[in-house]
């Protein structure tokens, strides 16, 4: 049994909040452990990542040194710059950067320049009245004599301007004031201002590196989930495959696989820049004004309560979207594979409702997700511009700058972005938990069918094969009580004890449902028996790698199936490692290079998905050829001339008597040619053995067979060659069984 059972969210939204956490830190466990291979680059982005969180705080501190040099009225001498002091940034750029400095003088010496045009036509203009008014002996208007005393005064003697015009003293020395201010030039603004971009270039840089790095660590494990969860859907076993729907799992590895990386990537990104640049913007925001930034917080807990509160119903409205995503992939999945079926039934449209349904149902579920998840972010938004109307109505009593007050703001600005970002973690963490345990519940199932701990592995077999008081029956999940159980009260097959020489060809003959399928299955270890054992040359399969069974083991069947890939390609399934050839001559054998070679790319056609592209008798001969190639000493014909007409048949088993020469053959026949072609006749009935001979010995004495003989070959009166196809005689015991097992 798997340690993580697969939740839906439909279940998730029925849990406590501690069931949750306690499910989702499982899941995370087990998903960040897939980052442990990685941990270098992991590590790289998670410090890229805190470098900027923590630029977030030189940011800050750099806006406020270029607000208060650039900004007129502002630039002093000295400011107060946390982590630094008193510093003089405009003299500190001047003094350190030679080309600031070169270029800070000649903007001065311009300006020298040009006070100098406007000052001098206006002191040469001024001293002309006062000369007039003396020579006059008239006193001169109390307004001009003292700008102009104050004037000469100031750029020769003070004691003359104290003199002639005290009551001046006041405005000269308010006009003096501004003075004292350091003059800012134009190099130096544009200096100051060009470091804004400067500065968001780099924390965009250090953001860049760190996604960069967790997103390169979350293809990777994106990569490695997929293969770990396709690889153990290979190791299932056959039975796992008659109860799951293929649709679903091919969701589950491509799309579930999707959801859990993406949302990892996210979490770790969140759980790392973001509660440092929250942190590293708070610590800066204390120093520059402790009492409002506490206040702030106040606020962060009121952003919860709506988190919370949206929390529950995105849970709820998320709850069926797995569910019809599922349905989707399933009824896309039956609709390409059984396309002959739904066109040769005009049923198009009907399909065609089907996933509209199912689509329309996601959708308006999808919607509902997103709508909740989408209003988390006006909300807190609404929020937490109820702590900066506060701060205003703060700054004004407290009389704060403008833009001492402007970086206070835009630093609480940087932090909701972070903080929405933080809100929604729960909800990602859902998504998480249900594509997480989909995955691991796969990865953690272990087959039905598994290897023995000291399994041994087969050789080349002699091909002598023994089933001793074999029985089996086919089971079903049990929901209620977990596990499994018998899907029907009789036995597929039971009480079969045969002997099979090596180099003999078998005929499996019965009703429809007696069992000769399933004597296959459990020849190749699809199933194990409940009852008796099975060896092949004296060793039990259930002791002997089943890589090592079936490579042994060769089939031919009459559902034939091909990749969608070239005729070569095909047939070296059969052995990987064929040379072009061996694949020739196993064509050749196969009675299908005739064919190929009049196709127009010859052994580089493409057989078309399943096949499509050739007929049925050229697909049975590349089966056939497939086979050949993989030389197996054990061939098992599962009832693979029974859809020939007469001139295929002859084609086909010409084919097969290069294919079954020197090998022990056992084929579920329903022509009599084949039957002929058999060394020994086994009888099934109710997955039992009924009888074993020759033909002729069985036309004596098993009634069964004459019964079969008689119905299927009109009474003997007719050819070998005219034999008609199987007879189904209503005994459906085995195909019942198999169908009870898959619902």
């Amino acid at each position: 049994m798997s340690q993580i059972k697969k939740v839906s969210r439909k279940q998730l939204s029925e849990m406590s909040g501690r069931e949750v956490m306690r499910i989702a830190f499982i899941a995370y466990r087990k998903l960040f452990g897939y980052m442990k291979p990685y941990k270098g680059r992991f590590a790289m982005g998670a410090v890229f990542g805190v470098l900027a969180g923590l630029f977030n705080a030189v940011m800050i501190v750099g806006f406020q040194i270029i607000f208060t040099v650039v900004l007129p009225g502002s630039a002093s001498h000295k400011q107060h710059v946390p982590f630094l002091g008193e510093v003089d940034p405009t003299e500190w750029v001047v003094k350190h950067l030679p080309f600031m400095h070169t270029l800070d003088q000649k903007a001065k010496e311009k300006e020298k320049e040009k006070e100098k045009e406007k000052t001098n036509p206006e002191a040469g203009s001024a001293a002309a009245p006062t000369g007039a008014a003396a020579a006059n002996g008239t006193t001169a208007p109390a307004s001009a004599p003292v700008d102009g005393a104050a004037t000469t005064a100031t750029a020769s003697s003070p004691t003359p301007a104290a003199t002639v015009a005290p009551a001046t003293a006041p405005g000269a020395a308010d006009t003096a004031k501004p003075e004292v201010k350091r003059k800012v030039t134009l190099p130096v603004v544009v200096f100051f201002a060009a470091l804004i971009p400067l500065l968001l270039f780099i924390r965009g840089m250090l953001t860049y590196f760190s996604n960069y790095c967790l997103l390169w660590v979350g293809n990777q494990v994106l990569y490695d989930l997929r293969n770990d969860t396709f690889a153990s859907l290979l190791r299932q076993s056959i039975g796992f495959y008659s109860r799951a729907k293929t649709g679903e799992l091919i969701q589950i590895v491509f799309n579930q696989a999707r959801i859990a990386q993406q949302n990892v990537v996210t979490l770790a990104q969140d759980l790392i820049q973001r509660p440092v640049a929250i942190l590293s913007i708070f610590v800066t925001l204390l120093i520059y004004e402790p009492f409002f930034t506490i206040s702030s917080l106040i606020v962060f807990p009121l952003c919860i309560g709506p988190v919370m509160a949206v929390g529950r119903k995105v849970r709820k409205a998320g709850a069926k979207e797995e569910e019809e995503a599922g349905r989707i992939m399933v009824t896309m999945h039956e609709t390409f594979a059984g396309i002959r079926l739904v066109k040769s039934h005009a049923r198009e449209k009907y399909e065609m409702g089907r996933f509209d349904r199912a689509a329309k149902k996601m959708q308006e579920l999808i919607m509902r997700w997103s709508k909740a998840l989408e209003i988390i972010g006006p909300i807190v938004e609404a929020v937490a511009a109820l702590g900066i109307a506060a701060g205003l109505v703060y700054a004004w009593q407290r009389g704060i700058e403008a833009h001492t007050f402007l970086i206070i703001c835009m630093a609480l600005t940087q932090i909701y972005p972070h903080a929405k970002a933080l809100s929604r973690i729960q909800l990602l963490m859902q998504k998480t938990v249900v594509a997480t345990t989909s995955l691991f519940e796969i990865m953690e199932m272990k087959p039905d069918i598994e290897d023995a701990p000291n399994a041994e592995k087969l050789s080349r077999v002699r091909g002598e094969i023994k089933l001793n008081n074999v029985a089996f029956t086919y089971k079903k999940e049990d929901k209620k009580k977990g596990g499994f159980k018998k899907a029907t009260n009789r036995p597929a097959v039971q009480n079969v004890t045969l002997d099979l020489k090596p180099g003999n060809f078998y005929a499996l003959v019965g009703p429809s449902g007696s069992g000769k399928s399933t004597l296959f299955s459990l020849l190749l270890r699809f199933y194990d028996p409940d009852k008796g054992y099975i060896t092949l040359d004296g060793h039990d399969i259930r002791r002997v790698t089943q890589d090592s069974l079936r490579d042994n083991i060769g089939v031919v069947s009459q559902d034939t199936f091909l990749f969608h890939d070239t005729i070569e390609e095909n047939i070296r399934y059969g052995r990987l490692d064929a040379t072009q050839e061996e694949i020739i001559e196993a064509a050749t054998k196969a009675h299908a290079h005739e064919f190929i070679m009049q196709q127009e790319q010859k052994y580089d056609t493409m057989c078309g998905d399943t096949g499509s592209k050739l007929s049925g008798g050229q697909r049975q001969r590349i089966t056939i050829a497939r086979a050949i190639l993989r030389n197996a000493p054990i061939l098992l014909l599962d009832e693979a001339t029974s859809a020939m007409d007469s001139e295929g048949e002859k084609i086909i088993q010409e084919a097969l008597h290069n294919l079954i020469e020197g090998r022990t053959v056992i084929a579920i026949a329903h022509r009599l040619s084949t039957i002929l072609e058999a060394n020994q006749i086994i009888v099934m009935e109710h997955g039992e053995v009924s009888d074993m001979g020759t033909h002729a010995e069985l036309l004596q004495r098993c009634e069964l067979y004459q019964r079969l003989y008689h119905l299927q070959f009109k009474s003997g009166r007719v050819a070998p060659d005219e034999a008609v196809a199987d007879v189904n005689l209503d005994e459906p015991y085995e195909t019942d069984a198999i169908e009870a097992a898959e619902s």
